[in-house]
């Protein structure tokens, strides 16, 4: 590791030099030279003394560590709160008093590799997951944190949002080998074929069995399962799978002897696993227990900032290449997307299938373009026409409005302050409707809708 010590103390220097025996190290003792250094070097890790040559130099040097996002700890006798509040607002990543002990050291190298790890991950994110969304990239920033423990994580989202995606970024995170990493899809399983799967079985334990067979769980010790849509699982498969999660021990099918084995499981799903609980349908102790590390994915309808990174992103996966018009770039953040980023590939697909090269509106297939409501109002019958052409639109309003008064205080018993208050109208109102009552309503009621009836 590369750091730089800016210390205008000897001794200061050398006991904190001693600390880092093993590492490349280079040293500074004032605002100059240390700002030399910096500019002309790179660095992974930098010790900042506040006060050099200059009062305060060490926050100088701070913005310049910030600006080239180098990990700086500043180490100084002030505790005055303030000082410390802008040593950290200058871009210092630690804060450290003297005289400085070795146990102070291993903290901040602990600190930094973690801060490196974060590092890593976020430009991986940013490389592997396309999107400008505020709340997805906050989702997205658990992922720097989740090799720190060894807790299940649940990923839900819509179908589409890249929930494997994620689990591949879980994986890379933690740095688990390719071979330890395993993906299944549990809606493709019945409960013992994927019980056979997850715990293998033994020779002749059931029909088909023709030999013995090393269970994924087992397969994946030391390393990271992914069940992709875990809401189908039945309950029963449900019970067995917690059991194995928490203990991870496990009896492959047709065996007595137990297998143990230390994985971490990722779980993923596009339902509402609170709603399966209340409907009965997926267990409670096993949503604890998939549950404790949580992300959360969003639908492009609430991150239409992605839609043309992401349309750009598919075209450019394409040798021939097509532009859009301003219209249909309009047109496209408007469109249907219920499947997600599948939909948006499947668009990108069919212009080049197709060899558009200038896209516009009308190179949208209908399957994306959203239906509009259909009108909830009824055509007029003959008869209610001729009343209107008679009698005039007002008289056929009122009408209407009368015999809708009138079939409620039939709901109601007669009771007039019940149905001026369901109808939210005066009682007034009710009285000239009673009075109203007329050959008009007889003529036309009959052939009033049914659906426009009040039962």
């Amino acid at each position: 590791m590369k750091i730089l010590i800016v210390e205008d103390e000897k001794l200061a220097r050398l006991t904190l030099k001693g600390y880092l025996k093993g590492h490349d190290i280079d040293e500074a003792m004032t605002l100059a030279e240390a700002t030399k250094l910096l500019t002309n070097n790179h660095y992974d890790l930098v010790f900042l003394d506040l006060d050099l040559d200059i009062k305060l130099a060490g926050l100088k040097l701070a913005r310049i560590c910030k600006e080239k996002n180098l990990y700086s700890v500043i180490i100084t006798g002030h505790s005055e709160d303030k000082v410390m509040e802008t040593g950290y607002l200058n871009g210092a990543r630690d804060y450290l008093f003297k005289p400085l002990k070795s146990t102070d050291v291993d903290f901040i190298l602990t600190s930094f590799h973690v801060f490196e790890s974060e590092r890593r991950i976020g430009q991986l994110i940013k490389a592997k997951y396309i999107t400008q969304h505020a709340a997805t990239i906050e989702e997205l920033n658990v992922i720097k944190r989740v090799y720190l423990s060894t807790k299940p994580i649940l990923i839900k989202g819509p179908t589409g949002t890249g929930k494997s995606i994620v689990a591949n970024l879980i994986k890379e995170a933690c740095q688990i080998p390719d071979e330890k990493f395993m993906s299944i899809n549990c809606a493709q399983f019945s409960d013992n074929l994927l019980e056979s799967e997850l715990f293998g079985h033994k020779k002749g334990s059931f029909t088909g069995a023709t030999e013995n067979k090393i269970g994924i769980f087992e397969k994946v010790n030391g390393g990271m399962i992914f069940l992709d849509e875990i809401h189908s699982l039945s309950k029963d498969a449900q019970k067995k799978l917690m059991k194995a999660i928490e203990e991870k021990t496990f009896f492959p099918v047709g065996s007595t002897t137990p297998v143990h084995s230390n994985f971490r499981v990722v779980t993923a799903t596009c339902e509402d696993l609170t709603e399966l609980i209340e409907q009965k349908a997926f267990r409670p102790d096993f949503y604890a227990r998939i549950g404790h590390i949580q992300i959360q994915l969003y639908s492009l309808k609430d991150r239409t900032e992605d839609i043309m990174p992401l349309v750009n992103h598919y075209a450019g996966m394409y040798p021939r290449k097509f532009t859009l018009t301003s219209d249909v770039k309009e047109a496209i953040l408007k469109l249907d997307f219920k499947n997600n980023t599948r939909d948006i590939e499947a668009l990108v697909d069919h212009w080049n299938l197709n060899s558009i090269g200038v896209v516009k509106p009308e190179h949208i297939p209908a399957q994306f373009i959203k239906n509009e409501p259909k009108s909830s109002l009824h055509r007029l019958t003959r008869m209610q026409r001729k009343v209107i052409e008679e009698n005039g639109l007002k008289e056929f309003l009122d009408s209407y409005r009368d015999e809708i008064i009138l079939q409620y205080l039939e709901q109601n018993d007669q009771h007039q302050s019940k149905t001026a208050k369901d109808l939210k109208i005066s009682d007034r109102t009710i009285r000239h409707a009673l009075k109203s009552k007329s050959n008009l309503i007889t003529s036309y009621n009959e052939e009033i809708p049914h659906e426009t009836s009040i039962q």
